[in-house]
């Protein structure tokens, strides 16, 4: 069921997804009618519909007994948590995830010890964010599974925006700048731009502008031509040419993105 569930994901794309594990569970049966369960939740708690996804959650609870596959609770575990990470507690997610990581451990559940991990990367405590992102990044580097592999990318975008919260700007850049490499060998279309806008960004925020300018000129470039607006990248254009004092690209800039917004 692992490999299924991870090729009818498309974590762009919920109500998409939702739809494939939906039409998936009309033959499944047992442990695996329910790890789909779960990840119809997810699909609720990715759109910020938190009651649905506790409504889906709680059914798979009562369904659960002693003899469930530990994957299925550890799955339940990680989908509550993200529930309640996604209304805003993710202090009272944080045991979930925890007992998620120690039963994945238990289990030799690697990729799902990565998510349980990875989650702790939502932590306010700039510490802790770190240190269970490390876990992660050691366990992903330690696999060579493919979405051990892949998982390297995410986390190392995670640690890179931990250390630019905590002020550690070369750092982030050394994390985003693997992370980009990363995604070039494995990611999509989209994640290598936005891994380009995390390496830019940091470089703005360096003080390298031109070097930070260039890759967001050729990132609006690459949006316009795949026809994918993006706030950001407009964001980005418009403080880069406010530093560079070129009020009139600013303005541009920031009514580019003004539009986008007002986009339906």
């Amino acid at each position: 069921m692992a490999a299924d569930i991870d090729a009818l994901w498309d974590y762009a794309k919920p109500a998409e997804s939702e739809a494939r594990f939906r039409e998936a569970l009309k033959t499944a049966t047992g442990d695996g009618a329910l790890e789909l369960e779960t990840q119809i939740a997810r699909t609720y708690s990715m759109r910020r519909d938190i009651l649905r996804a506790y409504a889906v959650l709680d059914a798979v609870a009562v369904r659960m007994s002693g003899g469930t596959a530990a994957r299925v609770r550890i799955r339940y575990l990680l989908e509550r948590g993200r529930a309640l990470n996604s209304s805003g507690q993710f202090e009272q997610a944080k045991p979930l995830f925890a007992d998620a990581f120690q039963l994945a451990q238990r289990e030799n559940e690697v990729l799902l010890a990565i998510d349980a991990a990875h989650m702790f990367g939502f932590s306010k405590n700039l510490e802790e964010a770190m240190s269970w992102n490390q876990v992660a990044m050691r366990l992903a580097q330690g696999s060579e599974l493919p979405r051990a592999i892949r998982w390297r990318a995410s986390i190392a975008n995670n640690l890179g925006s931990t250390e630019r919260e905590r002020g550690n700007l070369d750092a982030a850049a050394r994390h985003f700048d693997a992370a980009l490499k990363a995604h070039q060998r494995t990611g999509t279309p989209l994640q290598v731009r936005i891994a380009w806008w995390q390496v830019a960004n940091v470089r703005r925020l360096q003080g390298k502008f031109d070097e930070a300018l260039a890759i967001q000129q050729r990132l609006e470039q690459e949006m316009l031509a795949a026809k994918e607006p993006d706030e950001y990248v407009y964001d980005e254009l418009a403080a880069l040419y406010t530093a560079l004092k070129r009020p009139a690209d600013a303005a541009r800039a920031n009514d580019a993105r003004k539009a986008i917004t007002r986009t339906p």
